[in-house]
């Protein structure tokens, strides 16, 4: 029984070793869809303006679905080109509480979401690297919808070229 009882253990540690090496290697695992780096919005247009990147603000509320989907699913696919080209950060559009210093004024994440012209949630505002406005994008966004419009932000298309233009290049 003795035997039995080791060889079994022996055998459960063997296969928990396994899976261990299994998920830290797996490229969709919690780790892999943590390494988006968010900030809280007054650093990132600070760093935004050091870094001459454009911001990515990903507009939420805590009782949105599809944010939550947003978050678990798409962003994860793009996180090479999200770490990369953009500096991050989030908001959540209930908040009446926080204030934010922008543009000369403290004001909370609701009021900056109706500036910004969020109009629902999942959305999605671009600034530039100035924290300017640009666009923003309402509703759940597949990663393969949302990536060409990455990379028109990103490479500053939008001074030249209408979106069309640039798809049709």
């Amino acid at each position: 029984m003795k035997d039995i009882l080791k060889e079994l253990l022996t055998s459960f540690s063997s296969i928990m070793i396994l899976s261990m090496f299994i998920n830290i290697a797996s490229p969709k695992t919690a780790d892999a869809q943590q390494k988006l780096e968010w900030h809280a919005f007054e650093d990132a247009i600070l760093i935004a303006d050091s870094t001459k990147k454009p911001i990515f603000i990903d507009v939420w509320a805590p009782w949105c679905g599809w944010c939550l989907k947003m978050k678990r699913e798409v962003y994860p696919d793009l996180n090479e080109e999200l770490s990369e080209k953009f500096i991050l950060t989030r908001l959540n559009r209930d908040d009446n509480e926080t204030r934010y210093y922008y543009k000369n004024r403290y004001i909370t994440p609701f009021m900056l979401s109706k500036i910004l012209n969020v109009k629902t949630v999942p959305e999605i505002v671009f600034l530039n690297l100035h924290g300017d406005y640009l666009t923003n994008l309402s509703g759940f966004i597949h990663a393969e919808d949302l990536q060409p419009v990455l990379e028109y932000i990103s490479s500053e298309a939008y001074k030249d070229n209408s979106f069309q233009n640039f798809l049709n290049k």
